[in-house]
């Protein structure tokens, strides 16, 4: 999928995929939008959103989030609909139990949408379920605010892999392991806040990862995971390229 800048007030540029089935997207955004510029946005975008959409939209009181939303969802509209061949607003959405957005047509390509700072990320599978996230790695968190978070959100072996870096490296190695979780949630289609302790991401050494077959190791660690057995032992999880100061990941579960 070789597809290019859908928008008129941010760049939409195609992601090296490390997984052919896969297509990603990653949008460049205006962070510092005044209420002028969300105005344009919106008006740009409005020929492809829906009315809820706007009127979600229009209830954003940052400016900046205002840009990062009609943009964001204007670009996966267009994107929908080069791959399904048809109208951006013909597309109707629904959500899974969980709350994850899919397309409420049967067969329809399965999608996810992440966002942080001025970057937006888009994966849409051609099977498969799939997953994608990106993050600004904070670089003000200290090691013991990034330790004490860790103790809610990662598992003792990551905790094991998050201690074998050196003080200054925690906020890119924190970030990095949030995102290959986050990534990996959201291609299973569960409750993140209610799963983080539940699986574990052994990430592949420096190198390896962002486009070898394998990627990322994924272990179960509850059987509260049992009834995605299957989806853990075919899934691939890798960390993407990102611009300078983020961190990205995608997982993508193949049909079984």
């Amino acid at each position: 999928m070789e597809i290019r800048n859908h928008t008129a007030f941010g760049s939409t540029e195609p992601l090296p995929s490390p997984v052919p089935q896969v297509g990603l997207w990653l949008l460049e955004l205006r962070e510092d939008a005044d209420a002028a510029t969300a105005e344009a946005t919106v008006f740009a975008a409005a020929s492809t959103l829906s009315a809820d959409e706007l009127a979600r939209c229009a209830a954003l009181k940052r400016p900046a989030d205002r840009v990062r939303f009609a943009a964001t969802r204007s670009a996966l509209r267009r994107l929908l609909a080069e791959r399904m061949d048809c109208s951006a607003t013909s597309l109707a959405f629904a959500t899974s139990a969980f709350g994850k957005p899919l397309l409420a047509k049967p067969g329809a390509p399965r999608f996810n949408v992440s966002h942080a700072g001025g970057c937006a990320a888009i994966a849409i599978a051609d099977s498969g379920d799939v997953g994608i996230d990106i993050e600004r790695v904070n670089t003000d968190l200290a090691q013991q605010e990034l330790r004490a978070m860790a103790a809610h959100c990662f598992t003792r072996r990551e905790r094991g892999w998050l201690e074998g870096h050196a003080p200054q490296e925690w906020p890119g190695a924190f970030h990095t392991l949030w995102s290959r979780k986050e990534a990996l949630l959201k291609a299973l289609g569960l409750g993140i806040a209610d799963h983080l302790q539940h699986v574990s991401v052994a990430i592949a050494s420096e190198g390896e990862g962002r486009g070898n077959r394998s990627g990322d190791t994924v272990r179960s660690e509850s059987a509260r995971l049992a009834i995605t057995a299957g989806e853990l032992a075919r899934i691939r999880l890798h960390g993407l390229q990102a611009p300078a100061g983020y961190v990205a990941a995608m997982a993508w579960v193949p049909p079984a």
